[in-house]
């Protein structure tokens, strides 16, 4: 079954009611998809998700759409398939209950049985996200990934078919399993012709395959076909080769239609030579992200998604951990297409709750269902080289979860055995969980009597303020005995040991388990130069996930740069943003990613970044999410003497730094020092410089930051000019405080309005600031440190879109950008 390609899109002409229990109703109309329902929710202090959503509530909604069925599909067999609704869905077909889903990121498909052909239907989604909190993070509400409709005739290829495996890869020629579903809906047997042919990436056919096979009524055949492709072009991260296979049914007269991209490649694991790709050794530069996209809450729309990994890998990222769920379409064929590896996780919790009204409900009787759709939707994807199976699973150290985690691993081997799994594991969790499973589940039951948090909020607490001491006292605890006997049995069931927060023990646990392969499957960056430098000679280890490679919402200010104030783990209302440093929820890119990529040993530096200066005489607080609060500006007008941090980053060698061409300091980088070396000089406008030497002398580079001049400049730019008119499409406007030469001011923030006319609309618009009252939906909002990002979502008309944007002091400034027809391949549904 393919995409319906007649009228216009489904997504589009939505009506969006929400209908949470003493609340005031109201209806937004006509709604495009994805829609989050949450981001447009008002935050509130008073809120039961509190930190973990970003005070943003939750709430039941109401999606409804009116269309009519046209008459040819009276003989086929329609489906509505969504990509992902949060949370507990029911689908209603003229009134009638059609389907629906408990899991908030699982693909799943209702039949449309009691269309009224020729006539007005309609399609209602009601979903419940109301019982808070149920996750750790903001999760969007309602649906926020993208739905289709499928049509086919009686005798059709099952929706997510074809699936290709890559069987062998040998000189001159790669071998091919490629299978189909073919599913007989009708009421006769039929023979049902199938052909398959295989695109090179070029749209050239290299290779076809033809059979016929006898399909009984009423059942669903698996065809697998093997095929072998000429000198073909590996998928690497170097080199994102993709192919194109088309399967042809034909059966009764009619025919069915349906293609995937895949590409060829081969993975490897053992722990003498650590992570393959292709018979290369690869050593995974991971980020753990969450699925939100900042500025535009959960809203999973491709060309976010593809943003994200494109500024990721520019930074030096090779591999995505999807945390804590499975990833979106979008992303995955985003890190097809830009060459990014990826571990796509399952799931936060099994069966003991995290938060009060979590997945853990559910698990039971869904687990095996989301795994079967999260592998579904993975197994043509390149970049998936591994599934996740939980994350700091406190079950694990039980003999229940070790029964679970058994369970879970050789399912996952059932459905896919052609990638490894892992589970991503917490010592400190495992030690200090319950071992009394019936007592852990009687708790929770009566905290969700009592309508209070789960009881396991504070074992959650506890670890993460103990994570939070993770300098002190971490290391210790995490290198005892008793770790290992907490954890090697939850291993042994899993292809990849993911070690969260435990690479202290990578040595240890070698010598213990010579055959395990381990990965840092979550870690903080004030580790990753220790890491790496400890891990460049163990390939066992095959990587590590820095936590988190892009900010994300909820948690509150968890990694915020704070100053003054006392430690503690999650910061009141109005924490919006978790605060981590590689990226912010803008895309922007600070200070750490610099660092990481010397770390990697992919950059010599050197990198200039100053400690804002304006907190010059404030004490910061530690924070193990975070190494530095440092930016890269040289722009503290009115500070002029105020001591000044500068930090200068790079591999091995000295750093001289000088402002205005006069040395004003000199000293030793290594690996030992961080890669980093400090200097404090007074505030003074102009050009500073780092040069970075070797030992001989011989100058490695430089870096330099300029001041910004008198000028105050409100400045606007896109990072494209143009947009699609598909209602999906997004451009990227980047809104400034700057002086004449677009150099940003970080010391002079306020609020910028927007207005915009034309052929989009202000999808979202908001700061990287972790701890604000603000929100993304008002076309107002305040910079922080100089920057805003305004995300502009195209309209299905072509034509231009302006944007204004006034600021106090500022002379207002326009931007006009060029929507575009959709082209003729663009994903449109009735």
């Amino acid at each position: 079954m393919e995409i319906s390609v007649i009228g216009s899109s489904f997504d589009a002409d939505w009506t969006v009611t929400t209908e949470t229990p003493g609340r005031p109703a109201r209806t937004v109309g006509p709604a495009t998809l994805p829609y989050d329902a949450m981001m447009f929710e008002t935050r509130d202090p008073d809120c039961a998700a509190a930190h973990n959503t970003g005070y943003f509530p939750g709430g039941v909604y109401r999606y409804s759409k009116r269309f009519t069925a046209p008459q040819e599909w009276r003989d086929c067999v329609v489906e509505c398939e969504f990509e992902g609704v949060y949370h507990r869905s029911h689908v209603l077909l003229n009134g009638v209950e059609v389907g629906g889903c408990p899991s908030g990121y699982t693909e799943f498909r209702v039949p449309l049985t009691g269309l009224r052909f020729g006539e007005t239907n309609t399609i209602e989604v009601i979903v419940d996200n109301s019982q808070q909190p149920n996750s750790r993070w903001y999760t969007g509400s309602g649906i926020y990934r993208p739905v289709h409709v499928l049509v086919g005739p009686a005798v059709h290829i099952a929706p997510g078919y074809p699936q290709v495996t890559t069987r062998t890869v040998a000189t001159g020629t790669a071998t091919l399993d490629i299978r189909t579903d073919v599913v007989n809906a009708g009421d006769t047997d039929r023979d049902v012709w199938l052909a398959i042919t295989v695109d090179d990436p070029s749209g050239q056919p290299v290779q076809q395959a033809r059979r016929t096979v006898q399909v009984a009524t009423g059942a669903r055949l698996p065809v697998t076909q093997t095929v072998e492709i000429p000198d073909p072009a590996l998928w690497s991260l170097r080199s994102p080769t993709l192919y194109t296979v088309r399967v042809t049914t034909a059966a009764g007269g009619r025919t069915d239609e349906a293609h995937a991209r895949f590409g060829i490649r081969t993975v490897e694991v053992t722990a003498a030579s650590g992570l393959l790709i292709n018979g290369e050794s690869t050593k995974l530069r991971g980020a753990a992200v969450h699925h939100d996209h900042g500025v535009i809450g959960a809203h999973c729309l491709p060309a976010a998604e593809h943003r994200r990994v494109r500024l990721l890998k520019e930074a030096g990222f090779n591999a995505i951990r999807s945390a804590h769920n499975p990833a979106s379409r979008a992303m995955l064929d985003a890190c097809d297409e830009l060459g990014m590896l990826v571990m796509d996780e399952l799931t936060d919790v099994w069966t003991r709750p995290k938060t009060t009204w979590d997945a853990s409900l559910e698990f039971t009787d869904q687990w095996r269902t989301d795994l079967a759709a999260m592998i579904a939707k993975d197994i043509n994807h390149p970049s998936v080289i591994m599934y996740s199976i939980g994350n700091e699973i406190g079950e694990t150290a039980t003999t229940d979860g070790i029964r679970l985690g058994a369970q879970l691993a050789a399912t996952t081997r059932e459905f896919d055995p052609s990638r490894p799994v892992t589970n991503c594991i917490n010592g400190l969790l495992n030690l200090v969980a319950s071992k009394d499973e019936a007592k852990a589940q009687s708790k929770a039951a009566k905290a969700r009597a009592a309508g209070t948090t789960a009881a396991n909020k504070n074992l959650i607490l506890l670890l993460n303020l103990a994570m939070g001491a993770m300098s002190k006292i971490m290391k210790v605890v995490l290198t005892k005995p008793v770790v290992d006997r907490k954890t090697r049995d939850a291993f042994a069931d899993v292809d990849i040991a993911g070690y969260n927060y435990m690479a202290a023990r990578f040595r240890q646990d070698h010598l213990l388990h010579p055959d395990r392969i381990a990965v840092g499957s979550e870690n903080p960056p004030t580790q990753t130069v220790e890491i790496w430098h400890d891990i460049a000679d163990q390939p066992h280890v095959i990587g590590d996930f820095v936590w988190t490679g892009w900010d994300y919402l909820g948690e509150g200010a968890i990694a915020a740069a704070r100053y003054n104030d006392r430690p503690r783990l999650f910061q009141p209302y109005p924490a919006l943003a978790a605060g981590t440093p590689n990226f912010d929820i803008t895309g922007h890119r600070h200070t750490q990613t610099y660092l990481n990529e010397i770390a990697w040993g992919s950059s010599y530096g050197p990198h200039l970044a100053v400690r804002p200066v304006d907190h010059a005489r404030d004490r910061p607080v530690d924070s193990s999410w975070r190494s530095t609060d440092s930016i890269r500006s040289w722009s503290w007008a009115g500070l002029e003497g105020e001591p000044a941090t500068v930090e200068v980053y790079g591999a091995d060698g000295v750093a001289e730094l000088s402002l205005n061409g006069v040395p004003v300091g000199r000293g030793q980088i290594s690996a030992k020092s961080g890669h980093l070396v400090s200097f404090t000089v007074p505030y003074a406008p102009g050009e500073l410089t780092a040069v970075l030497r070797g030992t001989d002398g011989t100058e490695i580079g430089r870096d330099t930051l300029r001041s910004a001049g008198p000028d105050l400049c409100l400045t606007v730019r896109a990072e494209s000019g143009s947009l699609r008119a598909d209602g999906h499409d997004l451009a990227f406007v980047h809104v400034e405080i700057t002086d004449a030469e677009g150099i940003v001011r970080p010391l002079d923030d306020r609020p910028v309005s927007l207005e915009i006319d034309g052929a989009a609309a202000l999808l979202g618009f908001g700061s990287a600031e972790p701890i604000t009252e603000e929100g993304f939906c008002s076309p107002v909002h305040r910079t922080y440190q100089g920057r805003a990002l305004a995300v502009l979502r195209a309209g299905h008309v072509p034509g231009q879109v302006r944007l204004t944007a006034s600021a106090r002091g500022c002379a207002p400034v326009d931007l006009t950008l060029t929507v575009d027809a959709a082209g003729s391949g663009s994903d449109v549904s009735v």
